[in-house]
């Protein structure tokens, strides 16, 4: 089962927070892929080629470190059987709603920031 093009575009986002990807890029003598993905996103243009330059940034990583970008499980919710249906939980989203976010919605947790965009994340509740 292949990994959902906004999960691989929530991946990269997340590691534009610093320059290690930069970085990584920049010795395998690859910044023309990282510069374009980041142009990419940073101006809202979603091309095919998009997901192929995240996959090459996918392979120097994976390369350089032994671990990947992406996450190597999938975790889902459900309710206990037994419990309410209903729920309060909330997940940061994108506000450009190209990548997948950045996790829960943690009381008194400051709003973190698009690394593309630097606009505030969203905070939405979770379908039931």
């Amino acid at each position: 089962m292949g990994v959902d093009i906004k999960v691989k575009i929530s991946a990269f986002c997340r590691e534009l927070a610093d320059a290690s990807l930069e970085s990584l890029a920049r010795d395998a003598g690859q910044m023309e892929i990282y510069t374009r993905a980041r142009t990419a996103l940073e101006s809202g243009t979603i091309e095919p080629t998009l997901e192929a330059d995240i996959d090459a940034l996918q392979a120097i990583v994976l390369a350089a470190t032994g671990h990947g970008l992406y996450p190597t499980s999938q975790r889902g919710f459900g309710f206990l059987p037994g419990a309410a249906r209903g729920h309060s939980a909330q997940m940061w989203l994108c506000p450009r709603a190209v990548c997948a976010g950045r996790g829960r919605v943690r009381p008194g947790q400051p709003t973190p920031t698009c690394n593309v965009s630097g606009e505030p994340l969203d905070p939405e509740q979770l379908a039931p």
